[in-house]
């Protein structure tokens, strides 16, 4: 997060419990993203950051105000001291190893992301994009950048706000404050139930922790010439601000992605670090401890190693080096990396900006505007360069009318007007399928994505997580499927990484909290998750036959998942063409069975994949430079054409 420094004494006094608290901050969110499970809430980290700066601006722009020699060039100016010079220089280092790892796709993502970095703008990129909690999430280079947009975006308003408001004087002022503050806090709890992504990410539903730090600079801030209070030891503050303490060290072991986030649950962290800025001191157990030297040097290193973190992760991530599976002793390693690069960052490109006689004002503002446009430039050729080429056989998709997602995350695209009419109904994996069919003036195909459901009535899943909303209520499911029987289309194919809901979600044999697990709608338990999706299987033959009788059903077997190797690039890197068909039949074996049993009972058929892509030893997963793949588990355009033929021959037999 913003690295503010302590201004000249007069207008803010260098408090060193302020740097050992960016390190309580910094260090949570690094191993959090790390995957060390201990430090479950490390993403409050950021909350702490927020609440910091707008501890240390309010305080500063109080102080200028009051003492009318406040200037909104000036400010700009130090945010862009501060700010710029080290998110450049961790952006341009980053470039050479993303281009090195990363499909094309995820390059051309990678300039989008940059163009709106450069503008201050990230959060509302991966609102539209990432999940923020989503296992994949982590192979985003610059996804921790939403945080510096949301302050950024804040800090446009902020500082005219002050002035104009500072005639209402201090009370009236932080009641001001405090109203905002509760607005924002309100929304954020709304937010976190109906919609949680935007929530997460943008600026109403953040404010306010700012704002509680504006609060407590309020609180401190004295009018110049008012005496100091007594600086002593005193219990009650001493016992305040280990309280602080005590909330901050829960929500950092004690919450997890679960955690509806920000929400009421927010106001844990936000309320600890508020009681430490305010009442620790010195004098006191936890000032001191905040006050130790290695706290302090690792706080003012704490925005040079935010920036670095998470391009060194997700950089390893997407590298060969992380189907070493030893990441117990990577990252660990990794971390000693992001440090040793944070201190060279803070001392030789943070620093020296700082200082007013090497480099004017004048000079800061034309080297910021350069660098702006120089990352849009780079980002706007990275998206032009790797952005697909367009297929001149490509067939015209279309958006379904009037099929109603009850504001869930669903999708419906369609390719031909003709009369017979065959659907795809599934998960994220259906709308890759539309490369696998061409135009044909007899038919209609109907592409119907529930991201991150199956197409199963009578299942919901339960982890509480992101897109769990499009099917964690009884009846939602039921609901996408009577419309579909309601068609009664010629053909209905059932697609769906089947293997995620029999095994969850895992990452190198750890089960996410993001699992994609299901449970029956009616509650019975005891029931292994492969039994679970075999009755909503069971479930939704029974469905359609009673709802779509004359409709011949489907299921398609799931392509070769390759989720226990990695992504398709680094796969490709360390292991070439192809992985071993052991591996990828070790873990579909639960398919398969159930595949096996359903295809005995008749009702439904099963359109299989694997033949396409393996033999007997090995399952390709690429070929003369083309990826089958998005990442573990999406098909590409290349590998949705080799589909063509079983799902052609379903159709026509």
């Amino acid at each position: 997060m913003n690295s503010t420094t302590a201004p000249s004494p007069r207008v803010l006094a260098y408090r060193p419990e302020i740097d050992g608290l960016r390190t309580v901050a910094v260090l949570p969110v690094i191993l959090f993203h790390a995957g060390f499970m201990f430090f479950s809430g490390g993403f409050v980290g950021v909350d702490i950051f927020f609440v910091i700066s707008g501890y240390l601006i309010t305080s500063i722009l109080a102080a200028e105000i009051a003492q009318g020699h406040f200037s909104i060039l000036k400010f700009y100016e130090r945010r862009a001291r501060r700010i710029l010079p080290a998110l450049f220089f961790v952006i341009i280092a980053t470039l050479p190893f993303a281009l090195l790892w990363m499909l094309d796709s995820d390059i051309q993502n990678l300039g989008r992301s940059i163009m709106s970095v450069a503008v201050f703008a990230s959060n509302l990129f991966f609102w539209r994009n990432t999940d923020y909690f989503d296992p994949a999430a982590g192979e985003q280079p610059l996804l921790h950048t939403w945080s510096l947009a949301v302050e950024e975006q804040y800090y446009i308003f902020f500082p005219l706000f002050l002035l104009l408001a500072w005639k209402l004087k201090k009370p009236g002022l932080t009641l001001f404050i405090l109203v905002i503050t509760c607005v924002s806090l309100a929304l954020a709890e709304w937010g976190a139930t109906y919609h949680p992504a935007v929530n997460f990410y943008l600026l109403p539903t953040r404010a306010w922790e700012l704002l509680a730090g504006s609060l407590t600079a309020m609180v401190l801030f004295r009018q110049p010439g008012t005496p100091a209070a007594p600086d002593g030891f005193s219990l009650v503050k001493a016992a305040l601000a280990i309280t602080g303490a005590g909330l901050v060290l829960y929500s950092v072991f004690g919450f997890d992605e679960t955690t509806p986030f920000p929400s009421l649950y927010t106001v844990v962290p936000v309320l600890g670090t508020c009681l430490i800025i305010l009442f620790a001191s010195p004098h006191c157990v936890t000032g001191k401890v905040l006050s130790l030297k290695p706290m302090v040097w690792i706080g003012l290193l704490s925005y040079s190693a935010y920036l670095w973190h998470q391009p060194l992760f997700a950089l390893y991530r997407l590298s060969p080096l992380q189907l070493s599976n030893h990441d117990q002793i990577v990252f660990p390693m990794l971390i000693v990396v992001v440090f040793l690069l944070a201190w060279f960052s803070w001392k030789y490109i943070e620093a020296p900006f700082r200082y007013k006689n090497r480099i004017s004002q004048k000079g800061v503002f034309r080297w910021a505007v350069a660098s702006i446009v120089l990352l849009l430039g780079i980002g706007g050729t990275l998206n032009a360069v790797y952005k697909p080429v367009a297929d001149p056989m490509a067939v015209q998709v279309q958006d379904c009318e009037g099929y109603d997602a009850r504001g869930s995350e669903l999708a419906c695209k369609k390719i031909g007007t003709g009369s017979r009419l065959v659907v795809l109904f599934g998960d994220s994996h259906v709308l890759p399928l539309v490369d696998a069919f061409s135009e044909d003036p007899a038919m209609t195909y109907m592409f119907v994505s529930i991201p991150g459901c199956p197409p199963l009535v009578g299942l919901e899943r339960y982890d509480g997580i992101g897109n769990s909303s499009n099917c964690d209520k009884p009846g939602q499911l039921a609901h996408y499927a009577q419309q579909i029987a309601s068609l009664q289309p010629e053909k209905i194919i059932l697609v769906g990484r089947w293997t995620l809901y029999m095994h969850g979600w895992q990452k190198k044999n750890v089960l996410q909290k993001k699992h994609h697990l299901l449970q029956l709608e009616t509650g019975e338990t005891g029931l292994t998750p492969q039994q679970v999706v075999a009755r909503g299987v069971d479930a939704t033959v029974e469905f359609f036959g009673r709802t779509a009788p004359q409709s011949t059903l489907f299921i398609l077997e799931q392509v070769p998942d390759i989720q226990m190797f990695g992504h398709v690039k680094a796969v490709v890197s360390a292991l070439g063409d192809s992985v071993p068909r052991t591996a990828i039949d070790a873990w579909d074996e639960s398919e398969m069975s159930m595949l096996a049993d359903e295809a005995n009972g008749g009702a439904l058929r099963v359109i299989r994949t694997k033949q396409y892509f393996c033999n007997a030893a090995s399952c390709e997963i690429g070929k003369d430079k083309r990826f089958y793949y998005l990442d573990d588990n999406h098909l590409s355009a290349s590998g949705a054409k080799l589909l063509s033929e079983p799902l052609k021959m379903a159709i026509n037999p």
